[in-house]
């Protein structure tokens, strides 16, 4: 009787023993991981790396030097977050990074708070209420002013009709937001929006049509580069990335394995991750690559038990409908804005900060 010895019989059995290997129950970054994921932050040498047994979670240490100074470091051991880096500056050491807690973020300027989305009233609320971040949808009307609007027409959200694209701001400004209750809001320019934001809250820009010059033009003249982040497609987030190098740029990973790629190839200051893609795994390999993770909340996983998941996965930025809930929950939970009382800005990006990445 002929043996059958197949490469596909072969490659069945090493996927059968792969499958019954034991896993951990719980994700844990190695020793060794958080070592090389300190040098490739740090573009320097880890010198010692031991756990600390009367902290919380038990973080790693870490000890080294990097362009011509020490540094330490602590990392969480499941998540793989950053939550502390100091230097040491003419025998001093002083705090470079401190993890700011989960940050809040409300979605279309808080949809589901009471006031109409993307509207200023919106922001206005989102504000009140805590969000450390506020989401906007852009598009740009027929004569080249960029409004919030999410939908590709005004229908929904307006009591008008007609595409965004074929409708002058003139036209729009005619229109009244849909309000439950009898005041009337008109639908806001990016430029009106942003002057309520600034100072008071960061901007999460997700510009779903237009001229990206216009929009650079928009954030330049009123200061505001460093504190917008934009949201968008690789090619998108790649084009901005060129064109403004300060400006925060928010990709999407859709599994973990693409997290590396997205990390290397954009740099981003954070990952995106939409419902079904979060895992653990994909979380701890964007922190191992120097950038924040942003969980999105959102529809049917926009309640208290997904929140709760996405905090123990390690999400940094949890965005949500209904912020208040996670502003709450996170108070709860001991999460919500650590060390200010003041929003949870990201003023300047964990990788900026950390010096360099070697091997890009």
């Amino acid at each position: 009787m002929p043996v059958f010895c197949s490469r596909d019989a072969i490659l069945w059995f090493a996927l059968t023993l792969l499958c019954l290997k034991p896993f951990p129950a719980e994700g844990q970054m190695s020793r060794l991981e958080a070592v090389h994921m300190a040098e490739i932050l740090t573009g320097g040498v880890v010198q010692a790396c031991e756990r600390v047994e009367d902290a919380p979670d038990r973080p790693y240490q870490l000890h080294g030097e990097a362009q011509g100074s020490s540094f330490r470091m602590r990392v969480h051991a499941t998540h793989g977050r950053v939550l502390s880096i100091d230097r040491q500056i003419a025998s001093r050491w002083q705090r470079a990074y401190q993890w700011p807690g989960i940050q809040v973020v409300a979605h279309r300027g808080g949809a589901l708070l009471g006031p109409p989305e993307n509207t200023i009233e919106a922001i206005e609320k989102a504000i009140e209420i805590g969000a450390d971040l506020i989401e906007i949808d852009i598009r740009q009307t027929q004569d080249g002013h960029l409004i919030l609007m999410h939908d590709v027409t005004v229908d929904r959200t307006t009591h008008g009709h007609g595409k965004v694209s074929d409708l002058t701001l003139a036209q729009i400004r005619q229109l009244e937001v849909k309000n439950p209750t009898e005041s009337r809001i008109q639908v806001p320019t990016l430029r009106e929006a942003l002057k309520v934001m600034k100072g008071r809250i960061d901007p999460d820009l997700d510009y779903k049509e237009g001229d990206l010059g216009k929009l650079l033009e928009v954030v330049r003249e009123l200061d505001m580069v460093e504190a917008c982040t934009l949201y968008g497609s690789w090619e998108r987030c790649e084009q901005m990335a060129a064109e403004e190098p300060r400006l925060r740029i928010r990709p999407s990973a859709d599994f973990p394995l693409q997290v590396p790629t997205v990390a290397r190839t954009l740099r981003p200051a954070m990952v995106n991750f939409d419902w079904h893609a979060v895992s653990e795994e994909g979380i701890r390999l964007a922190h191992s690559h120097g950038c924040l993770a942003f969980v999105n909340c959102l529809g049917r996983a926009d309640t208290e038990t997904y929140m709760q998941w996405a905090v123990e996965a390690g999400a940094d930025y949890i965005q949500s409908d209904r912020p208040d809930r996670v502003v709450a929950y996170l108070k709860q939970k001991g999460l919500y804005r650590l060390h200010s009382g003041e929003p949870g800005q990201l003023k300047t990006p964990l990788r900026s900060i950390l010096l360099q990445y070697p091997f890009r």
